[in-house]
């Protein structure tokens, strides 16, 4: 028998049992918990309201109430894909034949073979939504949305450190010309690449390095002769810190960039696994059906 004075009371029921009086205390204590938790919830959603007020919530498409919609966040959550065979200034030549001959019998035209200089992973064909969440974060001002870019690279950069069996490798960013990042405010490769490495991907290499050109109003012809150069003393500390690198940046269009990136870092002694980017101007298609 429990003893009077430890007995609980149901305001309807009457007296409990002891096993009765510690599930009710559950049910209450749980009750509590929600309404505390529905009553946080209710004052986040007023704060950022008021917010609002001051600094408008709009996602790069337009939609305003969130930052980031749920459809923009699908797109940062697709599987990287390999684009490399899409960028004709990183295709280098491995063959040539003037007749037709044959190989494995299979017969092989009159021709040339290329081959990718380095593999690239994006995450999708530069247009639309995918676009316009670049541009936000590059030349609009929306500063927090690499915090949700890195997170989606994550997994591109991992597999080309897998492929290579390197557990942490060195993550370059591609640099921006200084009038660039004087009109932007900041350097958003750079800050892209420190995002990363707060996730574990790797170690954040910032080096000192110069375009020689810029890649504003040039054609195809053009960003091919795009040169990168590193000063002697960053490459120098970059190849005693990491033999083997991930080139990062935000777009592949003809792939000039990383084609001079990799050279420039193949010249200080460094090992290049690949390159990440958001977004690549053309995405290999499927085959037409025969």
């Amino acid at each position: 028998m429990v003893p009077p004075h430890r007995r609980r009371v149901h305001p309807r029921r009457g007296a409990l049992d002891t096993g009765a009086a510690r599930r009710w205390d559950r049910g209450m204590r749980g009750g509590a918990g929600e309404e505390r938790g529905g009553l946080l919830v209710r004052a986040r959603e007023v704060a950022a309201q008021t917010c609002a007020l001051v600094a408008l919530r709009q996602c790069p498409c337009g939609e305003e109430g969130t930052w980031l919609c749920r459809r923009c966040r699908a797109l940062l959550e697709a599987p990287p894909q390999r684009v490399e065979a899409c960028c004709d200034a990183l295709q280098s030549l491995t063959a040539a034949r003037v007749r037709e001959h044959w190989q494995d019998g299979m017969p092989l035209p009159a021709g040339v073979d290329h081959a990718p200089l380095l593999p690239v992973l994006a995450l999708g064909e530069y247009g639309g939504d995918l676009q316009r969440l670049v541009l936000a974060w590059k030349n609009g001002g929306m500063l927090h949305l690499g915090a949700r870019i890195a997170p989606a690279l994550a997994p591109a950069v991992q597999s080309l450190a897998d492929q290579a069996g390197i557990e942490r490798p060195g993550l370059v960013p591609v640099p921006s010309r200084r009038s660039a990042r004087l009109r932007r405010g900041e350097d958003h490769t750079a800050e892209l690449v420190r995002e990363l490495d707060r996730l574990g991907c790797g170690e954040a290499l910032l080096l000192r390095a110069t375009p020689t050109t810029a890649q504003e109003g040039q054609g195809a012809r053009q960003r091919r002769t795009r040169r990168i150069r590193l000063s002697g003393a960053a490459s120098r500390r970059a190849g005693e810190r990491a033999a083997a690198v991930v080139i990062v940046d935000d777009v592949v269009t003809t792939g000039s960039t990383l084609r001079g990136m990799h050279e420039a870092l193949t010249d200080a002694g460094m090992r290049v696994l690949g390159a990440v980017v958001i977004a690549s101007a053309r995405v290999p298609r499927p085959a037409d059906p025969v």
